[in-house]
């Protein structure tokens, strides 16, 4: 069994250039947790016992003998990936944005955003996901359930105001 007990940096790093690369999967719910058992895709049994505040963001290097390294990958997810205009005026954009934010919010699902796409993680069922988005009768939005990796680089709902006095965030969560 293989104990890891830090992050040793990204696998892009050019120390670990010309290494081997074992996989070990990690799904954006499991990312956050400071103790985790999984197995590599090469069948490595691996325990992580990490300090707090850390992460398991995709490319993280876990393990490295010289040989091979051990590297984070984030299991790709299904969720509602939502298209906003970009024609649209910046206000427009912004209020499209934020009633997602508020719609998922309230139902303590957070949205990753990357450049005008939304990715919306599948909490209950994707019909549910779906009707959420078509119920705001947003404008030239296009909506499609993809497989994405989630939360690769931050947990989903991180940031500034993510607790803001009342037990939870509400947040659109931007990188």
């Amino acid at each position: 069994m293989l104990f890891v007990r830090e992050i040793l940096g990204d696998w892009h790093e050019p120390r670990f250039a010309g290494r081997r690369r074992e996989a070990l999967l990690v799904d954006s719910s499991d990312a956050a947790k400071r103790r985790l058992r999984g197995v590599t895709d090469a069948g490595t049994d691996v325990a992580i016992d990490l300090g707090r505040g850390s992460y398991l963001a995709h490319g993280a290097v876990l393990a490295d003998d010289g040989d091979r390294i051990v590297v984070v990958e984030r299991r790709p997810e299904e969720a509602v990936v939502v298209r906003l205009a970009l024609n649209l005026p910046p206000a427009q954009l912004a209020e499209q944005a934020a009633r997602l934010g508020h719609a998922f919010g309230n139902q303590h699902v957070p949205i990753e955003m990357e450049g005008g796409e939304l990715r919306i993680p599948i909490t209950t069922s994707v019909e549910i996901a779906r009707e959420t988005v078509l119920a705001l009768g947003l404008e030239g939005v296009a909506i499609e359930v993809a497989t994405v990796r989630l939360a690769a680089r931050r947990p989903l709902g991180a940031g500034p105001g993510r607790n803001h006095g009342h037990g939870h965030g509400h947040e659109l969560r931007l990188r």
